[in-house]
């Protein structure tokens, strides 16, 4: 059975949590917890409380448990003209539990303005979908920086993309990264099976850089 999670950044090795009006009725309400249920709590830096369900808004920990990130995996999302689709990969990639995501304009990319508070949001149900140990680092940038996205996807990518020492990763538009764009980095790659959305690009090679 499926055990709920709550993000608490504050949470790190007290025996209870105080849950917020909102969390407390999805909890309750949504999810239908109940007195004595079981909740875990995670606080985005690597500590999860297991805990229940006490009176009140209250949770009782009864055990804590403190991961170590494994992977520095950074992903930069070029900006669409759909707000429901940079929500889609943030999630997801927050979900696949990444390193960092960095969003930010190109040449060709989409002009919507992407809220840092309204991101975080996404990045935090994430977790308590997910129920992982760590919010991924989120920047919101006014262009990309070269130094440290050194590897970029691109529809007319030089290299079969092969998930081997890539430890940053730079996705373009569905329109491609213009080539003065494309001159800036040290190597960019193409997925050959296919034409992927961005958003689709940005979780299938995240997917497979996770899994070596």
């Amino acid at each position: 059975m499926h055990t709920p999670t709550i993000y608490d950044k504050d949470f790190i090795d007290s025996d209870y949590v105080l849950v917020n009006k909102d969390k407390l009725h999805h909890l309750e309400n949504v999810l239908r917890v109940s007195l004595g249920s079981k909740v875990h709590v995670s606080n985005g830096e690597g500590v999860i409380g297991y805990g229940v369900k006490d009176k009140g808004n209250i949770i009782k920990i009864d055990k804590k448990e403190k991961f170590e990130q494994e992977n520095k995996l950074s992903i930069f999302l070029s900006i669409t003209n759909s707000i429901n689709r940079i929500r889609f990969a943030v999630e997801k990639l927050t979900e696949l539990g990444i390193y960092s995501i960095t969003i930010g304009p190109t040449l060709r990319s989409g002009k919507k303005k992407i809220s840092l508070d309204k991101a975080s949001r996404w990045i935090e149900a994430s977790i308590e979908q997910s129920g992982g140990a760590f919010i991924p680092k989120l920047n919101i940038v006014d262009s990309i920086d070269y130094s440290i996205f050194t590897s970029c996807l691109d529809i007319n990518g030089l290299e079969p993309f092969s998930p081997k020492d890539i430890t940053n990763l730079a996705i373009g538009p569905e329109g491609g990264w213009d080539n003065s764009e494309l001159k800036q980095f040290n190597r960019s790659y193409v997925m050959n099976f296919a034409t992927l959305r961005s958003e689709t690009a940005a979780i299938v090679a995240a997917t497979l850089l996770l899994s070596v």
